[in-house]
C-alpha cells in the first residue's frame, strides 16, 4: 500500500476485520500490498474467511454475522438491493467509487473491474478475433477450455458468437445462447478453476479458452499464449459489501476506504490486472499499464459491458440454466 495514503478515519477500536475472499495468488498480493500495511496503520488485523455466497446471504440481515465483508460482483449486490436485502451503507467518511453505478455507490466500495476474454495457445495457427472464431473449429482446430463452475460471461459469449451485438445483449436470450453452446459442447474441455483452465491450455489439452483477463495476461507474459480484449465480457464494477450488523464495522469501513483510494486502486491494477473503479486511478498508470486494464478507455470501447441491473434480474435463471446445461 502506498505510504502516503491519507488515513482520515475516526478512531478504529476493532482489533480485526473479517473478509471473505477467494484466496490464491490474488489474495496473497492483496495481503502483502494492502492488508498488512492497513493493519499497521489501523491496528486491525485482516482475517481471511473462505468465500461462500449462500453463507453471506444469510448474514446480510443477521443480528450477529461472522464476517465483516465479502468480495462480491456488482450485479450480485444490485440483486440484494432489489430484493430489499441491501447490505450496510458505507460510513459518510468512506470514499466513493465514481465508476460504480450511481444508485449503488453508497453500498459498493473498494472493488474492481474484470473481463472474460478469449485466449489461445501460442501453438495455435492464426489469430482469432471474435467469439465466432472461438466456435469455428475448422478454421481454428482444437478443444476449447470452458468454465464449469464459473458461469460469468458464458451466456454472453454464446450470444456474441451467434451474432448479437454488444449493445443488444440484455435481456439475455437463454434459449438462443444454450442452443449455440450446444453446437460446441463436444469440443469443450471443462475446468473448475481459472488455474486449471490455464493448465489445460499450457499442456495442450485445449487450443483456445474463455477465461479471466488476468489469467491470459499471465500466460502472455510467460510466452504461453495470447488473447484479445475484442468482445471481452466486461464486469464493470465489484464491491466489498458489509452485512448490516458487521461486528467490526469501523475497521471494515476503514479498509474499504483504503481500497477505494486512487493509489491503492492503481496498485491493484498494476499487480493483478483488475481495472479501477475510481477514475483518478487511471491517471496514475503508465501507457503500458493502461493497455492491460479491462476497462481502460481503449479496451472499454471494444467490450460487451455487463448491464448490472439487467444481470441481477436474470441471475437466478442464469445460474439454474447454466449448471443444468453443464450437467447434461
Amino acid at each position: 500500500m502506498p505510504s502516503d495514503i491519507d488515513a482520515n478515519w475516526p478512531d478504529i477500536t476493532s482489533q480485526q476485520v473479517v473478509l471473505a475472499g477467494f484466496g490464491g495468488e490474488t489474495y496473497e498480493v492483496r495481503r502483502s500490498q494492502i492488508f498488512e500495511p492497513f493493519s499497521d496503520i489501523s491496528g486491525a488485523e485482516v482475517v481471511d474467511a473462505p468465500w461462500d455466497y449462500g453463507k453471506y446471504l444469510n448474514m446480510v440481515t443477521a443480528a450477529a454475522p461472522e464476517w465483516d465483508m465479502i468480495d462480491f460482483d456488482g450485479y450480485a449486490l444490485v440483486g440484494l438491493v432489489q430484493a430489499d436485502q441491501a447490505p450496510a451503507k458505507l460510513a459518510d467518511w468512506v470514499r466513493r467509487c465514481d465508476l460504480v453505478d450511481a444508485d449503488y455507490q453508497e453500498y459498493a466500495g473498494g472493488g474492481y473491474a474484470y473481463s472474460v476474454v478469449m485466449g489461445w495457445s501460442s501453438e495455435l495457427d492464426g489469430t482469432p478475433s471474435s467469439w465466432a472464431d472461438f466456435f469455428d473449429t475448422e478454421q481454428f482446430p482444437g478443444k476449447r477450455a470452458f468454465p464449469k463452475s464459473i458461469y460469468a460471461g458464458t451466456v454472453e459469449i454464446a450470444l456474441l458468437a451467434d451474432g448479437v451485438s454488444e449493445d443488444d445483449l440484455y435481456p439475455l436470450d437463454f434459449d438462443r445462447a444454450f442452443a449455440k453452446l450446444d453446437e460446441l459442447k463436444n469440443d469443450m474441455v471443462f475446468y473448475d478453476s481459472y488455474a486449471q483452465g490455464q493448465q489445460l491450455l499450457v499442456q495442450g489439452s485445449a487450443t483456445m479458452i474463455a477465461t479471466a483477463n488476468s489469467r491470459m495476461i499471465q500466460l502472455r507474459r510467460d510466452g504461453r499464449g495470447d488473447f484479445t480484449y475484442d468482445q471481452a465480457v466486461l464486469y464493470p464494477w465489484s464491491a466489498f459489501p458489509m452485512p448490516r450488523n458487521a461486528p467490526h464495522s469501523d475497521a471494515a469501513n476503514a479498509l474499504i476506504d483504503t481500497m477505494s483510494t486512487p493509489e491503492v486502486q492503481a496498485e491493484v491494477a498494476r499487480k493483478l490486472y483488475l481495472g479501477p473503479t475510481v477514475s483518478e486511478a487511471f491517471e496514475l498508470l503508465s501507457e503500458e499499464e493502461l493497455a492491460l486494464q479491462p476497462n481502460s478507455e481503449e479496451n472499454l470501447a471494444k467490450a460487451a459491458v455487463v448491464d448490472t441491473t439487467a444481470a441481477a434480474q436474470q441471475d437466478a435463471e442464469y445460474v439454474e440454466r447454466f449448471f443444468a446445461w453443464v450437467g447434461q
